[in-house]
């Protein structure tokens, strides 16, 4: 049976060689058995940068991927969910930013 699987895929056409960027996105896992939330970033192969499968809790949550580019640099980025067997669930990603240098090692949360 083919498992449910929704992809996004992000173009990077221009980065610059020799360089740092950091990808940074908020996402959320709600549900039992949600399922699986992937990142890979595709060069000139693919390779899975970030996983997250369950969720202790379904507040939204910001995840952070470092992206060294060397002669061959990232082309894309996918994120990709995967169904899980619970009944009930969200996989949600929103806020993705691309920004240039190394990641910030914490975030300040904003309670609201």
């Amino acid at each position: 049976h083919k498992k449910d699987i929704g992809r996004l895929k992000l173009l990077l056409p221009n980065l610059t060689p020799q360089s740092n960027f950091c990808l940074l996105f908020d996402y959320r896992l709600a549900g039992d058995k949600v399922g699986k939330l992937r990142v890979f970033v595709k060069s000139s192969n693919n390779a899975l940068a970030w996983e997250e499968t369950e969720s202790e809790d379904e507040r939204w949550k910001t995840g952070k991927i470092q992206l060294y580019q060397g002669i061959d640099t990232t082309k894309s980025v996918i994120f990709e969910a995967e169904r899980g067997k619970g009944k009930t669930g969200e996989i949600a990603v929103d806020g993705v930013l691309l920004v240039s240098g190394l990641c910030p090692d914490g975030f300040l949360s904003v309670e609201g």
